[in-house]
């Protein structure tokens, strides 16, 4: 008989079960297989956590794409740069923090121009022999853009500037700002006068430098070829003097001298146009005052409303005073107010115009380089090229990107940003939406515009047609949020909303489209009033709303609630509404208190942590004609004015997980114990058992879990752990049955091994899947 040796291979009889020596080294390798697969199982585990973190620890971050921004930090203008550095700054975090561009990050490099053309210049020299600058941002006044602007064309650098507005700056085909010309915002303002305060004649002060003469010209032709007739023009020198007050005189003579009492265009910087207004009222000129978008900010209206001169006579300095702007914060869309709430969060004061245009820039540049891939490290003239042609092709509708200016943000032919033109006035120290606008005119009830330039609704002006469009200042106070259905997609609603105006109560006609009776409306007024033309109602609503949830990231999700409210008769063009100012300087604690009741939260919601009460402008674009025949020649429909009320609402996971995911968490532990069953035969039935009855049992649980839900049409976060554990459960019977075989063939070191190996994967699986939830869902 042949005996073989150490080194041949053999299988392993099975003990008797009776063998007390064989029982004790039955238990002896269990014990021992026990500390191995625990050990095994942690040495798992922290591979799996290696594997995680130490590439993050040990990444080399990427090369920056450098851009250059420019601001007057000292001078004059340095009131202005805080604001644009501040919003640039918070755009890129926000890009950086989304991956950059293409992997790489944006680094921002600061200059101070000084509010001085001449420093403006040397710092654009000095920043175009920098070869790793890609693009240039800034320049915030029109003297120092112009003056830089030349020495960016000459180099080949694209340039941006958010603010300045002197016609010549985008001259060159380099150069592009993300605001309106000075022609532009000169002749709407002539406009405005014209049509609106029904002026016939005007007096024009300007500052003599390239933003008060330009927008100056801009005025002055516009409103002569309307047949009004401009009086008086005083050009003001800005350096300080004696000839300051010869000036100022000058300016009330030619005031006095306008016997129609026509209104004065002050085309001036702050500090100027302060100290002329201030001069007049204080010598009894009551004119109507129109001015640029540098008066167009809450600094300037906080100015006007804290002078001596206000203080004595209250609306004196406030009264009849219109700025223009290219963006007006209660006129703000969603995404526009979501943007600036961040800001406000940020920083403790909502944005200006200035910084939304800031931020515009940046959004507008970021678009450029990825489109054109920038390089980073040494930047070539050829690369430049294609940001300067990725900016270039922002040009219309088709090719515009969404911004906080809206869904349509994009240059036009003077690559300057295509903006319509708001006019502001003063209240309560903010610059707010005037309760009249022009609009571009678009005949969206009829294609008879003689009609509605006869009626009024329209003027013409300059070869164009603009629309009167009334502005309702808009609020809503929510008192209760209640009753979330999840499954039907409503909830309860109790609010008061309040509307003023000025002009026809048909602003007052309105529906909420998302109302589960369709027949609900805000019902007559709790309370009205008139004071100054300015017509109030308040109503309270009490009713069932629905909403499209979503529920992908169930149940991690959050949920947004909202009321759209909209006018049953007329469109955008004859009616707006807009974010009445106590609701914009409203911080969101004080927002999640009752209207009725201040020490109660409008949170009536068990579960569900409500956050975040947002209100903001909206519109709805049908391109349904409706069958209309006076709508044949409009190719967009119908626009309808929205104002939009929406509450976020976030589950409370915590509670949620323990009374949903305790089951399947004991269902983990009993199928893992199932792997540390002993090799006998005879409890391979059961360990096969309990781990088919776990898998079954989970999916009850799942369908328990998501009973909340309706019917979708896709797999839910929560989902995707359970469809886990049941691929893990298989697999553990697969390796029951592949032991019980092995333990058949009496092949007891390969069953050994399997158990090693299922007890470490069990546990590695189960912390893959945590982790990746984790990664993914934070």
């Amino acid at each position: 008989m042949t005996v073989p040796d150490d080194h041949s291979t053999q299988r392993e009889p099975l003990r008797p079960a009776g063998s007390a020596a064989g029982a004790t080294t039955t238990a002896w390798r269990s014990r021992l297989t026990t500390r191995r697969a625990v050990l095994l199982a942690a040495l798992a585990a922290l591979v799996v956590l290696a594997a995680v973190l130490v590439p993050r620890m040990l990444h080399t971050p990427a090369e920056p794409v450098y851009v250059a921004l420019v601001t007057s930090r000292t001078g004059p203008g340095a009131p202005r740069a805080p604001e644009v550095a501040l919003a640039v700054q918070f755009h890129v975090e926000d890009v950086n923090h989304a991956g950059g561009i293409h992997g790489h990050p944006v680094r921002v490099l600061s200059y101070d121009d000084g509010a001085n053309p001449n420093t403006a210049r040397r710092t654009a020299e000095r920043i175009v022999r920098d070869d790793r600058v890609t693009l240039v941002i800034g320049h915030t006044s029109s003297p120092t853009a112009t003056a830089a602007a030349t020495v960016y064309a000459a180099a080949g650098i694209p340039f941006i500037t958010p603010t300045a507005t002197a016609d010549g700056i985008t001259a060159d085909p380099w150069c592009f700002r993300t605001t309106y010309t000075n022609s532009s915002q000169g002749a709407f303002l002539a406009a405005y006068a014209r049509h609106v305060l029904s002026a016939r004649t005007a007096t024009v002060l300007y500052a003599d430098s390239a933003y008060g003469t330009t927008l100056a010209d801009g005025f002055r032709r516009a409103f002569t070829d309307t047949a009004g007739r401009v009086e008086h023009t005083i050009a003001f020198d800005e350096r300080p003097g004696p000839h300051r007050t010869r000036q100022l005189q000058q300016a009330l003579d030619a005031v006095h001298a306008d016997t129609a009492k026509g209104p004065v265009l002050l085309a001036l910087p702050e500090q100027s146009a302060l100290a002329v207004l201030e001069h007049l009222r204080s010598h009894g000129v009551d004119n109507t005052v129109v001015a640029g978008d540098d008066l167009s900010q809450d600094r300037f209206g906080a100015a006007l409303t804290g002078s001596a001169q206000e203080k004595a006579r209250p609306g004196s300095m406030t009264g009849r005073f219109y700025a223009a702007s290219p963006q007006l914060t209660d006129s703000l869309t969603g995404a526009g107010l979501a943007w600036a709430a961040a800001y406000r969060d940020r920083y403790d004061d909502l944005p200006s115009w200035r910084a939304m245009s800031a931020q515009t820039a940046t959004d507008m540049a970021v678009h450029a380089l990825r489109q054109a891939r920038a390089p980073h490290g040494h930047v070539t003239p050829r690369a430049r090229t294609a940001v300067r042609d990725a900016l270039a092709a922002m040009n219309d509708r088709e090719h515009a990107i969404p911004g906080v200016y809206g869904d349509q943000v994009h240059f036009d032919a003077t690559r300057s940003l295509y903006r319509p033109v708001s006019i502001g006035m003063v209240k309560n120290g903010h610059i707010v939406s005037a309760p009249v606008q022009l609009t571009e005119y678009t005949p969206e009830e009829s294609t008879d515009a003689a009609a509605d330039l006869a009626a009024g609704r329209a003027v013409s002006f300059q070869g164009r047609v603009l629309a009167r469009q009334q502005i309702v200042y808009t609020g809503i106070n929510f008192n209760r949020i209640s009753a979330l259905n999840t499954r039907a997609g409503t909830f309860k609603a109790d609010f008061f909303l309040w509307l003023r105006y000025s002009g026809s109560d048909d602003a007052a006609n309105v529906e909420f489209l998302n109302a589960a009776d369709s027949k609900t409306g805000p019902g007559p007024p709790v309370r009205r009033s008139e004071d100054a033309g300015i017509k109030y109602r308040l109503h309270q609503v009490n009713a069932t709303f629905t909403s499209t949830l979503d529920f992908h990231r169930f149940p991690f999700d959050e949920q947004h609630l909202r009321i759209v409210m909209q006018n049953r008769d007329h469109p955008s063009s004859r009616v707006v509404y807009v974010i009445d100012q106590p609701m914009l300087s409203q911080h969101n604690a004080e927002a999640l208190r009752s209207g009725k009741d201040v020490g109660t939260s409008i949170d009536g919601l068990p579960n569900w942590d409500l956050r975040d009460p947002r209100t903001y402008k909206a519109a709805v674009g049908s391109t349904a004609r409706l069958g209309d025949p006076d709508l044949g020649r409009v190719g967009e429909g119908i626009h309808y004015a929205q104002y939009v009320a929406d509450v976020t609402v976030h589950r409370n996971v915590g509670p949620f997980l323990i009374r949903n995911l305790l089951p399947l968490l004991l269902s983990v532990a009993v199928t893992y114990a199932t792997l540390f069953f002993p090799r006998d035969p005879r409890y391979t039935s059961t360990r096969v058992s309990l781990e088919v009855t776990a898998m079954l049992s989970s999916a009850v649980l799942l369908t328990s879990v998501t009973d909340s839900l309706p019917d979708i049409g896709y797999s839910v976060a929560i989902e995707w752990a359970y469809y886990a554990f049941m691929f893990l459960v298989g697999t553990c019977v697969f390796i029951s049955l592949a032991g019980a075989w092995l333990v058949e063939h009496n092949n007891v070191r390969a069953w050994n091994r399997l158990a090693y190996l299922s007890r470490v994967y069990y546990p590695v699986f189960c912390l893959g899947v945590f982790l990746a939830y984790v990664i993914h869902f934070g």
